[in-house]
């Protein structure tokens, strides 16, 4: 008796195809977001953020920071009592409003931003870096809400405060809501780091060991930020440092601008 082999059914051909270019597309999509995210949050993005210390440098000439504790302590104030429901929430509110095409709430939004900036200099800071970024926005993304955004920046009928400007630009390239804010909140934090190493504070290996110390404070800003509303904003205890970057602008001789 002949014994055959049983026949076994093959794949279809055409499978391979279609699930690697699913496959390819899913990567793709989430390639391009992550490789936004580096780009935005990229300390050489020529906006000016470096030029800021958020008030440290007047905090330690009057030795209120002088240790790394010091040091964590006022990072830990300024994310959770300030940063957190002003610029983090501003940034969150900006991504809602660009992914809805809503010019005016993205309009809103930045007034209400100014509202809380209490000092001439954090809140012209603020000002001057949004409007770097919105003048490289239209290199990033062509979204028409963003581009009239950015004109209206441009033509100084409102203050394209960076926080706002950044979450708009976050959603129009594909940056989630969560990552838009989490990397405004990193933004700050290793602002005021990078500073703390050059008034010789820390070192920089300290501030990269600080910077992982402080993830569970980011992150915990972070959800304060994505649950504020418009009407919810404000700058909290904040105040504080916005005090000290006030008294900073008075100095004849200082390294940063706030």
């Amino acid at each position: 008796m002949l014994l055959t082999r049983p026949r076994v059914a093959r794949p279809s051909q055409t499978m391979v195809p279609i699930v690697t270019s699913m496959t390819n597309c899913t990567f793709d999509t989430h390639a391009s977001s992550v490789l936004a995210l580096m780009q935005l949050s990229d300390s050489a993005l020529p906006i000016g953020r470096h030029a800021h210390a958020f008030g440290l440098e007047r905090l330690f000439r009057d030795g209120r920071v002088e240790t790394p504790q010091d040091l964590q302590s006022m990072i830990t104030s300024a994310l959770t009592h300030g940063v957190a429901r002003a610029d983090g929430a501003a940034a969150a509110l900006a991504h809602d409003a660009l992914g809805a095409g809503l010019l005016s709430g993205l309009l809103e939004i930045d007034a209400r931003l100014d509202l809380l900036k209490l000092t001439a200099s954090s809140q012209a800071a603020s000002r001057r870096c949004g409007s770097r970024l919105a003048s490289l926005a239209p290199a990033f993304h062509a979204n028409s809400t963003l581009v009239k955004f950015v004109q209206e920046v441009a033509d100084k009928k409102t203050p394209g405060h960076v926080s706002v400007v950044s979450g708009a630009v976050a959603a129009a390239m594909g940056i989630s809501r969560e990552d838009a804010v989490l990397m405004e909140l990193r933004g700050v934090v290793t602002m005021i780091l990078s500073a703390a190493v050059r008034l010789d504070v820390i070192p920089a290996s300290a501030a990269q060991a600080m910077l992982v110390v402080l993830a569970p404070e980011i992150i915990g800003s972070a959800g304060i930020s994505l649950g504020t509303g418009i009407g919810e904003m404000e700058c909290g205890a904040a105040a504080g440092l916005e005090i000290a970057s006030m008294r900073h602008a008075r100095d004849h001789s200082r390294l940063f601008a706030t």
